[in-house]
């Protein structure tokens, strides 16, 4: 794989990596109860399971049909979500895989559209989280998402007048930036994955593997909202926390 198909993927690509976390999920979600349908999530508090399908199914549908959002961002997921407040996830999973497809078939032609990969592919494990379980921590839309964002972290950094910053991640080493290297943080590719896409408090983050001034990098390091109390998800083994954030939203 070449390091532009990271950074740069190709509409080939968002769409296989689309595919692979959109079947995951809904795997996940495949026969779950009608109390696991109302659980709140704890990386998105402000929705239940239900909601979350919701809003990755809705954004398909939408997106597919030519209705993405025209102004405020935020404004047109919260509608989205709200338009099918009551809408099962038996019956979201069964548009879903018709969606899917849909949207799989405009990211081959518009990879710009690739934004709501990199949403699909956080919301999977956040799903995964509130049921108590886990998806797939090494699939290589991890990765992807890890370069892909390149574009965000860049200009976060220079609208915060911020240099360039290090990620370790496992095997993987990312760059970001301009300048000389202030801040190298180090961990496993699935923490840096779940931290960098605001999955992690502030406490979480200066208690990381670093070098330099964390927190004053952290609105650069960290596209989305922190959350504002640690969050411990879970390994296969141990029972997830209820520790919950202020992340709502696409990531």
């Amino acid at each position: 794989m070449s390091a532009d198909d990271l950074t740069q993927p190709s509409g080939e690509r968002w769409a296989k990596e689309y595919e692979a976390s959109r079947r995951r999920t809904m795997a996940l979600l495949d026969g779950i109860s009608a109390d696991d349908e109302q659980k709140m999530v704890p990386t998105c508090p402000a929705w239940r399971v239900r909601d979350l399908l919701s809003h990755l199914n809705g954004a398909a549908e939408e997106v597919s049909a030519g209705r993405g959002p025209a102004g405020d961002p935020q404004v047109w997921v919260d509608q989205v979500v709200a338009d099918r407040a009551d809408t099962s996830v038996a019956e979201q999973l069964e548009r879903w895989s018709q969606s899917g497809p849909a949207f799989e078939a405009l990211l081959r032609k518009v990879p710009q559209a690739g934004v709501l990969v990199i949403d699909l592919l956080s919301h999977e494990h956040d799903i995964a989280g509130a049921l108590g379980t886990h998806s797939d921590r090494s699939s290589s839309g991890v990765e992807l998402v890890m370069s892909a964002k390149t574009s965000f972290v860049e200009k976060d950094l220079e609208a915060n007048g911020l240099q360039a910053i290090r990620v370790v991640a496992g095997d993987h080493t990312f760059e970001y930036g301009s300048g000389d290297v202030e801040l190298e943080v180090r961990g496993s590719l699935w923490e840096m994955f779940r931290l960098t896409g605001g999955r992690r408090s502030m406490n979480q983050l200066r208690a990381t593997d670093h070098d330099g001034d964390i927190e004053r990098y952290a609105p650069g390091l960290v596209h989305n909202p922190l959350a504002e109390t640690d969050i411990h998800e879970e390994s296969p083994a141990t029972e997830l926390s209820e520790d919950t954030s202020t992340r709502r939203g696409p990531s």
